[in-house]
C-alpha cells in the first residue's frame, strides 16, 4: 500500500518534522531529548528521504507551513507523532498534551489520537482498543478467535496433529528454504512447533511468526518493534495505536500487554524507521491479501523475499549464523538490567 506519508519530500517533509519536534518539545517548553533528535533524523532519512537539520527546525505549531498538507496527510503525520510522548520517561503527559494541541489545530479527532493522549495520562483502554485494528492482519485472526485460542491453550485443548505434522515435515526441507528457516525460528526461541498441545503463542501467533521470518527480525524487543513498523508500512490498516502500546512497553517499561515482558531503552530509531522503509518498499501485501504462504515453504527464503520485494538490507537476521532469538537467547531465559521486574509502571 502506498501511504501518502512516505511520499512527502522537501518543504512538506520539513513541515511534518516541525510538527514532530513541536510534540517532542511541547513547542519548545522541553529540551529536545537525544532519542527524539535521533527519531526525527531517522524519519527524515528513511521515510521522507529529505535532508534535515533537526536542531535548526522550528518547534512551534503556529508557524507550521501546513497549507499543502491535506486532511489525510495531517492525520498520518499526527498518528506517526503519537509515539513521541513514549520515548522519554519524563514529561510523558506534557508531550501527550502537545499531541492533543496539534490534533486540535488541524481539526483531527479519532480513536488513535484520543487513545494516545489518554494513555499519556495513564489510561490505556482507548489505545488498547485502537491497537486491535491491527490484530487481524498481524495475527491472522480476530480478537474473539484469538481469545478463544488462548483459552483452549490454557486447558490444553489446542493441539492439532495435522498442523504439527506439517511443521515437522518442514524439518526435512532444504536449508535456507522458507519452511526450514521457520522451523529454525521456533528452535532458536525454544518455542514448541505449531500444533503442539498447550502452546498458546505458537498456535495463535503463527501468522506473526511468519512475518518475523519474512522480514528478517528476531524476537528481541527491538525485533518486535521492527516487525510492527515493517507491517504497519505494508498493511492497509493503521498500526499507530499498536505502535504506541508496543513502544511504551519496550521503551518505558509500561506493561501494556501483560503476557509479554516489559523493557526499557529498546527503541532504536534508525533500525525501526528503516524497517518501515523496508515494509513500504514491499511489493506484495501478504498481510491483507490472500497469499498462500504454505505453498511457498519449500522455496528458498531469499527467492520468496525477492518475489515479495523485501530487501535484505536492514534485517536483523541476515544469515544462518544470526539466531532468531537474538543475542540474549530465548525469551524465557533472557537476563538484562533493562527488563522491568517491578510490575506496572505508571506515567507521571
Amino acid at each position: 500500500m502506498q501511504k501518502d506519508l512516505f511520499e512527502l519530500r522537501g518543504d512538506r517533509a520539513l513541515a511534518a518534522l516541525q510538527a514532530f519536534k513541536g510534540v517532542a518539545t511541547d513547542e519548545g517548553a522541553l529540551p529536545l531529548h537525544e532519542t527524539h533528535r535521533a527519531t526525527l533524523a531517522a524519519i527524515a532519512e528513511h521515510v521522507f528521504r529529505t535532508p534535515a537539520n533537526v536542531d535548526a527546525l522550528p518547534d512551534d505549531f503556529a508557524s507550521l507551513q501546513s497549507g499543502a498538507l491535506d486532511e489525510e496527510l495531517r492525520r498520518e503525520i499526527a498518528h506517526m507523532a503519537a509515539v513521541l510522548p513514549y520515548l522519554d520517561p519524563d514529561a510523558v503527559g506534557q508531550r501527550g498534551d502537545a499531541l492533543a494541541r496539534l490534533a486540535g489545530l488541524w481539526g483531527l479527532s479519532d480513536l488513535t489520537l484520543e487513545g494516545a493522549h489518554r494513555f499519556a495520562k495513564g489510561h490505556k483502554t482507548l489505545v488498547y482498543l485502537d491497537s486491535l485494528r491491527a490484530n487481524q492482519p498481524e495475527v491472522g485472526k480476530g480478537l474473539l478467535a484469538l481469545s478463544w485460542g488462548f483459552l483452549k491453550s490454557a486447558v490444553h485443548l489446542d493441539g492439532d496433529a495435522k498442523t504439527l505434522a506439517q511443521y515437522e515435515a518442514y524439518r526435512g526441507l532444504a536449508p535456507g528454504s522458507f519452511g526450514r528457516t521457520l522451523v529454525a525460528y521456533y528452535e532458536d526461541n525454544l518455542f514448541p512447533l505449531p500444533g503442539s498441545t498447550g502452546s498458546p503463542f505458537s498456535n495463535n501467533l503463527t501468522a506473526h511468526d511468519r512475518h518475523h521470518v519474512l522480514a528478517g527480525y528476531d524476537t528481541t524487543p527491538l525485533g518486535e518493534l521492527c516487525v510492527f513498523a515493517f507491517d504497519g508500512a505494508l498493511s492497509k490498516r493503521d498500526y499507530s495505536g499498536a505502535m504506541v502500546g508496543v513502544v511504551a512497553q519496550f521503551q518505558l517499561g509500561y506493561v501494556f500487554d501483560p503476557t509479554v515482558r516489559a523493557w526499557r531503552h529498546q527503541f532504536d530509531p534508525d533500525r525501526i524507521y528503516r524497517a518501515a522503509e523496508r515494509g513500504h518498499a514491499c511489493e506484495v501485501n501478504y498481510l491483507d491479501e490472500e497469499v498462500d504462504l504454505d505453498a511457498l515453504m519449500a522455496e528458498p527464503l531469499d527467492e520468496v523475499r525477492r518475489q515479495f520485494g523485501i530487501p535484505l538490507e536492514g534485517a536483523l537476521v541476515r544469515s544462518a549464523e544470526d539466531r532468531w532469538c537474538g543475542p540474549l537467547g530465548p525469551v524465557g531465559g533472557r537476563v538484562s538490567p533493562d527488563i522491568v521486574k517491578e510490575g506496572i509502571v505508571k506515567f507521571d
